[in-house]
């Protein structure tokens, strides 16, 4: 009778809780994990297809989230929030540097002119071009920095064109160089770097930019294309692609360091 009674209260104790080991790991896997298949869609898609995948794959982990809630808990979906801010960021930070250091990000570019057909490219390396020096524009426009109490400052935006060898007088101009330096009043173009440029096309200076290109096509009468390519000559591009990649894995790990906090403030509150 005695051991009838124990029998039938071991199984009125339900179900076994999981060790927390496991809803660790199971958060680790799905943040590092989107992280690595964002990767390859950063290197050979565009900004607009890592949306779209994002979008596509929101419902199917969300049911698989609610399942899981049966076995660990809400926090899965604690997880599913970290993960998918772990894919964006992998694919518009670490894969720029990881693309570009293994030659994947489309390599050399032959010519400007086909820059545009990689819109997703933060990063090009360009090869027989030059600038066009006679071509050149300045525009000048006030703009309020962020700091609280801080003064309207005149900056330059300096461009000049960025062509191929080839290109002649009354061809299109597709690529644009910005110079860098806002503070001057001339832009020496002859240190510029004409093999690397970093796109400004999320930038917001990119409107003050196009405004410089505008402005040129007018003093010039060139063909200007509807929405052109604004590059930055990098003299160093792989500084600046280590900084990309420094700052893409300092928000990943915040990503993981915030699940294992989460993770134990949850098993704390159980």
């Amino acid at each position: 009778m005695i051991f009838a009674l124990v029998k039938t209260w071991d199984k009125s104790r339900g179900p076994k809780p999981e060790p927390p080991w496991r809803l660790l790991g199971l958060g680790l896997l799905f943040v590092n994990g989107m992280a690595a298949f964002f990767l390859p869609v950063g290197i050979f898609s565009d900004f607009s297809s890592t949306v779209a995948l994002l979008v596509f794959l929101f419902l199917p982990f969300f049911f698989l989230a609610l399942k899981l809630t049966k076995i660990y808990g809400n926090a899965v979906f604690f997880a599913l929030f970290l993960g998918f801010l772990a894919g964006p960021i992998s694919a518009l930070y670490l894969s720029h540097a990881f693309g570009y250091f293994l030659g994947l990000h489309f390599g050399g570019v032959r010519e400007p002119g086909s820059l545009a057909e990689f819109p997703g490219v933060r990063i090009f390396r360009i090869a027989d071009a030059r600038f066009l020096y006679k071509y050149q524009a300045k525009k000048t426009s006030l703009i309020r920095p962020k700091a609280p109490g801080s003064i309207l400052k005149p900056l330059n935006f300096h461009v000049v064109p960025w062509v191929s060898s080839s290109w002649k007088e009354g061809d299109p101009i597709e690529v644009w160089a910005a110079c860098p330096n806002l503070a001057e009043q001339v832009c020496d173009w002859e240190i510029q770097n004409t093999g690397v440029g970093e796109s400004l096309s999320r930038s917001s200076l990119y409107p003050y930019y196009l405004e410089a290109v505008e402005e040129a096509g007018r003093l010039h009468g060139l063909k200007i294309s509807p929405k052109p390519k604004i590059l930055i000559p990098l003299s160093d591009p792989e500084a600046a692609l280590v900084r990309t990649g420094i700052y893409g894995m300092s928000v990943l790990v915040v990503l993981n360091y915030l699940w294992v906090v989460g993770v134990v403030v949850w098993r704390r509150r159980c």
